[in-house]
């Protein structure tokens, strides 16, 4: 009698992939192109995405160069998004090059979260403050040295106090 072989699945990982679009994308179609060079490669190797952060334009730390076809382009702006999905451990290797080979998304991350992780993105996002600003307000003062007076101390203290120190000493 033939025993029927289990085929074990296994189990799909919650990943995060954070990424910069073109910035040469119209604002209102960023979710639609979003959704096309990245939701549907997810889909075509068998993942489910479980959340997304709207992409959203943000000044760039510095610049980033990508070649679109025999173009080098340099970029100072891009759009920010982020994305969570479940997927397999053997796909990610052809999802990852497939993200490679779109030319709207200028660079990604992509990182395995940990089992208790939640599937929803929390993001909070501070807008980062502008090189030259406020640096009028930053003018440099000089310390001010803060002085306690503790009072008037008259002779017969000032002695006591010194025969008391000279005291412990000699104790020690």
């Amino acid at each position: 009698m033939e025993t029927p072989e289990i085929i074990a699945s296994e189990p799909a990982n919650l990943y995060e992939i954070g990424y910069l679009l073109n910035p040469l994308i119209p604002a209102e179609g960023v979710s639609a192109e979003a959704d096309k060079a990245l939701c549907t490669p997810i889909e075509a190797v068998g993942g489910e995405v479980a959340s997304q952060l709207m992409p959203f334009m943000r000044p760039l730390a510095y610049s980033i160069t990508k070649s679109i076809g025999s173009k080098k382009s340099s970029y100072k702006d891009a759009y920010f998004g982020a994305l969570r999905f479940e997927l397999t451990a053997d796909k990610i290797v052809a999802l990852k090059k497939s993200l490679d080979k779109s030319e709207m998304i200028l660079r990604f991350l992509l990182i395995r979260l940990p089992k208790n992780a939640e599937r929803v993105i929390n993001f909070s996002y501070r807008k980062p403050a502008s090189r030259h600003e406020g640096l009028a307000d930053r003018s440099v003062a000089p310390k001010e040295v803060e002085t306690v007076s503790k009072g008037e101390i008259n002779e017969e203290q000032l002695d006591k106090e010194i025969e008391g120190l000279l005291i412990e000493q000699k104790v020690i």
